[in-house]
């Protein structure tokens, strides 16, 4: 019986790594321009069959021309990761924030994935902040490289940064007319929009510029300690207040939060980062009971 239970987990094993396999060299296959043109009038119709008001923000000869472009610049097969870069402006387009295509990229192996784990973050400890075409730093709280606050990132391994915001930037879908979803909002896809297209590297230059002077540092993914392996572990842990707060451990915060502003205050808020639905009947529960116990008046609608 032990054998048959090594069997079937090597035979796992093997299948997940020929699973992912199979899926990187997927995304390496250049598809032919005339499937491509297919699968484009495909999008569409599914669109125009799903939407319930697809031209809301944008008339239907507008989203027609924007459609038939898309296909009049395909003269090349292009891989996946191509295609997507030249289909999901379009989507963005219609100005509907839930509708968006999911950007083709490169799997890991569990043993890969494990390897990321056991060692830091390149582009992930730091904080940022998006204004127009340019990218600064605003959070260093592991005070790599001592890399001030407002360190403005002018390149990337010598590609100006100003590059890939307007690239990224075409990508986010945003409902209707609004002007400050989008930057808030690539502040945090920005990596992982450069990471799909370059991979998970190991080292990287950046070009920053601070107080008027520029000045190059190299960044690496450090080995963590075993502080770091342990404060890892236990931020896995998931406790009660965990739960019903939705702890993010990646970034050691909550998604939910809900406090009095001050002991004797009668006032409170609740703050949502994002939302979920985990626990949340729970979370709210329980703020709204504990405003009735303080007898904090609700604000009238």
């Amino acid at each position: 019986m032990q054998k048959n239970y090594f069997f079937l987990l090597v035979l796992l094993l093997v299948t997940a790594c020929g699973s992912v396999r199979k899926h990187n060299e997927r995304q390496n296959i250049c598809i032919p321009a005339e499937k491509l043109k297919e699968d484009v009038d495909f999008a569409y119709s599914k669109i125009k069959e799903m939407h319930p008001d697809l031209f809301w923000y944008i008339s239907k000869q507008d989203l027609d021309n924007k459609f038939d472009s898309i296909k009049n610049t395909i003269h090349e097969p292009l891989t996946p990761l191509q295609f997507y870069f030249k289909l999901q402006p379009v989507i963005s387009d219609i100005r509907e924030g839930h509708l968006s295509l999911r950007i083709p990229s490169k799997r890991i192996t569990k043993k890969e994935v494990k390897a990321l784990e056991n060692k830091k973050g390149m582009f992930s400890r730091f904080e940022y902040y998006v204004k127009g075409d340019r990218l600064f730093i605003i959070g260093n709280k592991d005070s790599i490289e001592n890399i001030p606050p407002g360190t403005e990132i002018i390149s990337i391994d010598h590609t100006p940064v100003s590059y890939y915001i307007k690239r990224y930037r075409r990508l986010i879908s945003s409902d209707g007319f609004n002007t400050t979803f989008t930057p808030y909002f690539l502040k945090d896809l920005f990596f992982s929009y450069y990471v799909a297209e370059k991979g998970y590297e190991n080292k990287a230059t950046i070009e920053t510029l601070y107080n008027g002077k520029k000045k190059e540092y190299n960044l690496t993914r450090e080995s963590k300690s075993e502080a770091d392996l342990k404060k890892d572990k236990d931020n896995k842990k998931l406790t009660k207040e965990k739960k019903i707060n939705d702890y993010i451990a990646f970034s050691d915060s909550y998604n939910r939060n809900f406090k009095f502003l001050d002991k004797d205050s009668s006032i409170a808020y609740i703050k949502v980062k994002s939302f979920s639905g985990d626990y949340s009947e729970k979370f709210y529960k329980n703020a709204f009971e504990k405003i009735k116990n303080a007898e904090s008046p609700l604000p009238d609608y």
